[in-house]
């Protein structure tokens, strides 16, 4: 919101000297085989067949990992350190719902992690809070948003999807989707540093209002 203390922070591009590209992928557990309810997501640094592969310290969860929650970030002491992550189908987006049928996307409006187009899903992966339900929550069976369409693409100021995340390697494109505010001004992305979603376009330079945190602070 615009009386935040992060609202106006100056966002940084992510790339050189870190390894590009940013992308979005889960970690299998194997409690059951195929994305289910008990696998955890993450904005991965780097492609997700790096080597070396699997999850990275400074990867964010989107969802939660035992008693870590969403938007905490990996730390090398951590029993998710280095377990491999697969990508999302061809399908999959980060795209949002108009509940009320304003112009654009507002403080009101879900967003998620979508598995297919059209309409939410079954453990598609809300990044807001929806209905008492909070960010890094998946949708359930009998969930009251599940289904929800998705705004029609190409909005002139926010677009749906926001960002691409499926495919063999997923890489979030557009790339200035996420963005991190450079928190201890090393010019590198690492820990103290706060990661973001952009709504709207053209990409700002710094935090605007109903931008989402998916990370921090930390």
């Amino acid at each position: 919101m615009s009386f935040d203390s992060d609202f106006g922070a100056p966002l940084r591009a992510y790339g050189l000297p870190n390894v590009p590209p940013l992308t979005v992928g889960y970690w299998e557990t194997g409690v059951v085989l195929g994305f289910d309810d008990t696998d955890v997501v993450y904005v991965h640094q780097g492609p997700l067949l790096a080597v070396p592969p699997g999850i990275h310290a400074n990867d964010v969860r989107l969802t939660p990992f035992g008693y870590l929650p969403a938007g905490s970030k990996v730390t090398p002491q951590d029993n998710d350190i280095g377990m491999p992550l697969l990508p999302f189908p061809v399908t999959a987006t980060i795209s949002w719902v108009n509940l009320y049928g304003g112009p654009g996307h507002d403080l009101n409006d879900p967003i998620y992690i979508a598995q297919l187009l059209g309409f939410t899903t079954t453990n598609d992966i809300r990044l807001t809070n929806v209905a008492g339900k909070p960010p890094g929550s998946k949708v359930g069976n009998l969930d009251l948003d599940l289904p929800k369409a998705f705004t029609p693409p190409w909005l002139p100021t926010n677009p749906n999807p926001i960002a691409g995340i499926g495919g063999s390697f997923g890489i979030v494109a557009p790339p200035l989707s996420v963005q991190y505010v450079d928190a201890n001004g090393n010019n590198q992305y690492d820990y103290p540093d706060d990661v973001y979603l952009i709504t709207g376009l053209p990409p700002s330079p710094v935090v605007r209002a109903n931008d989402v945190r998916l990370s921090g602070p930390a």
